[in-house]
């Protein structure tokens, strides 16, 4: 029977309701405390929720499409090698490469030669240095770099294991002399031949005029939430003004136009630093980044960003680089072109939001913004409990201990003075 009381009890005690006890304490420290909390609390929510993030507006983020285009003409020398007496340590040593010398024969190379390949998603690769190899199949000497392909003896070449997977064809089981390397010994493979020999000075076929070339780039967005369409080619440009103009962030922000020289520049400020990516390669990102109000205004303009992507000369793995081929015939044999092409890779991110007054965020915001005035009582209680001389007194009227007579004529409201 008593068991089943206590079950009662249980029971109907889940549908009680409590109220918290109010108490006016007359106290500056904690009047202050209290204050000094909605006061922060109040600037947070207005100067930080509202304004600063806008928390009053709908956001959409960016959908976009980019459309590139390079301009410009490289040259080549023509049976001309780089003087390689050059001093490789001295700081402008890459600037003095790609130096033209009118006294020299060059080979024009234009964009169909040096954008490979002519169309990538969102990106464009501008080659500036490349090895050039003509080939037909056939047997000849593995290149000497390559692990395991130097050897005495024909038998140094039948059991070589794993080392063949980074070779350049099969070996034929002959051990031959080394066609570029004078006293070495080398075996023999049946491949594309003659094999592409990479010289640590591979500068015979560096690009000059790379820095004038220049990329017209086009960038349509939409934020769909709102039905905005926008373009970074705003109304008053013409196709004369394309012809002349060159972004620059001060003098001409809104030319779509824009010269690999400045773009190096603001990615990679170290001159000595930016030859060494013409030579041997590197990444740089172009951000495009939309943020846009349109409270007020319909169009929106977008800001751009240049940054180097991949990291500094290191001793391994350095730059960027790729290869391709370019088949042909002669007299029936098939030959190819191998290309192993250094250059730079432009990588077009496009980012952004779009916000706009929406009721049901700043309601939201609002919301929030009263729940977290409560933190103020909460800093009230914690200086009334602990940093005061009627604590103890005070923690009993908080849990309802206090006895009849100090209640000042109320149950429900006490009022207590300064406590200082």
């Amino acid at each position: 029977m008593v068991r089943l009381d206590r079950c009662k009890d249980r029971f109907l005690g889940f549908f009680v309701y409590s109220t918290v006890r109010s108490a006016t304490i007359k106290s500056h420290r904690v009047g202050i405390a209290y204050r000094l909390a909605q006061f922060i609390l109040l600037i947070y929510i207005i100067g930080w929720e509202l304004i600063y993030k806008k928390g009053y507006q709908a956001f959409d983020n960016v959908s976009s499409s980019v459309t590139t285009k390079v301009k410009g003409q490289g040259f080549v020398p023509i049976n001309s090698s780089i003087d390689k007496s050059m001093d490789k340590k001295d700081p402008s040593y890459y600037q003095k490469l790609f130096k033209f010398d009118t006294n020299k024969t060059y080979r024009l190379m234009d964009t169909a030669d040096y954008v490979v390949p002519p169309n990538e998603y969102n990106s464009i690769f501008i080659m500036s240095n490349f090895i050039e190899t003509t080939q037909t199949q056939g047997r000849c000497d593995e290149e000497v770099t390559k692990p395991k392909a130097k050897c005495l003896i024909d038998e140094d070449c039948l059991i070589l294991g794993d080392a063949t997977n980074s070779w350049n064809g099969i070996p034929t089981g002959r051990c031959i002399n080394s066609s570029t390397t004078p006293g070495v010994n080398v075996c023999e493979v049946k491949a594309w031949c003659p094999t592409e020999h990479e010289d640590s000075r591979n500068e015979d076929h560096l690009i000059r005029n790379v820095l004038n070339y220049t990329i017209f780039i086009k960038n349509d967005v939409e934020f769909k939430r709102f039905n905005k369409k926008q373009r970074n080619i705003l109304p008053f440009i013409t196709n004369k003004y394309i012809s002349r103009c060159n972004y620059h962030r001060t003098v001409d922000p809104y030319c779509p136009v824009f010269q690999v020289d400045y773009i190096m520049t603001i990615a990679e400020p170290d001159d000595e630093q930016k030859y060494r990516m013409l030579y041997k390669g590197g990444v740089i990102v172009i951000e495009i980044i939309w943020n846009c109000d349109f409270d007020f205004t319909d169009k929106c303009l977008p800001r751009f960003e240049f940054r180097r992507f991949d990291a500094k000369e290191t001793k391994t793995a350095t730059g960027f680089n790729f290869r391709f081929a370019n088949r042909f015939r002669v007299n029936g044999a098939e030959y190819r072109t191998l290309y192993k092409a250094y250059g730079l890779r432009f990588i077009i991110n496009v980012s952004g939001t779009a916000g706009k007054f929406n009721i049901v965020p700043l309601m939201m915001t609002i919301g929030a913004g009263l729940g977290l005035m409560s933190i103020s009582v909460i800093v009230a209680d914690c200086v009334m409990l602990h940093c005061t001389k009627n604590k103890t007194l005070y923690q009993k009227i908080k849990e309802g201990e206090v006895k009849k007579e100090l209640i000042a004529g109320t149950t429900t409201a006490s009022t207590l003075y300064n406590d200082g």
